[in-house]
């Protein structure tokens, strides 16, 4: 059974709007792969199809910029991710924050990397708030502008998600470079 529906939002039956309930994003979306997963299909290549959109829309709504961009998109706003962003206070409080991880990192500095993790998340925060306001306002200038910090944001919050895993698996006694 092909899915109806490519609106993310109407696939896990969330409303469409910037804050969602993320425990009924999960709990829809391992309802809906048990319920189209290949095992449990006569269409196999179908099942896969439906699997895929659902991981798809998954990921796109759980992440807050990729939902950002998303809410963009549905609203008839074109996201142009190549377009710099021209806060020039807030590339530099990046560019010191990416400083400081990478210092962080090389020196294997767990908790610098953990407090740099915590100022990033609030920001994150504090800017999806900003977002969910100017897009409930329509103001949609400004909300491609808070969409990029967004993106901005989750990168840099996926490197320290990783430089935290990286420090802890060599905190356990595990060298990976013995196996490169």
């Amino acid at each position: 059974m092909a899915l109806l529906t490519n609106n993310f939002f109407e696939l896990f039956g969330l409303p469409v709007a910037f804050s969602i309930d993320k425990s009924a994003l999960k709990a829809t979306f391992l309802h809906l792969q048990k319920q189209h997963h290949p095992d449990n299909a006569d269409n196999i290549a179908q099942a896969e199809q439906n699997t895929a959109l659902i991981n798809h829309a998954f990921d796109t709504l759980n992440r807050d910029d990729s939902r950002a961009i998303y809410l963009l998109e549905l609203s008839g706003v074109a996201f142009n991710s190549d377009k710099t962003i021209a806060d020039e206070p807030f590339l530099m409080q990046m560019m010191s924050y990416r400083m400081e991880l990478e210092d962080a990192i090389f020196d294997n500095d767990k908790h610098t990397i953990s407090q740099i993790a915590n100022n990033i998340n609030a920001l994150m925060s504090q800017t999806a708030d900003d977002f969910d306001s100017v897009y409930q306002a329509k103001d949609w200038q400004t909300a491609q502008i808070i969409a990029q910090k967004l993106r901005f944001l989750g990168k840099l919050h996926d490197d320290m998600t990783d430089a935290l895993s990286k420090s802890s698996s060599q905190d356990d006694g595990q060298d990976d470079d013995l196996y490169v």
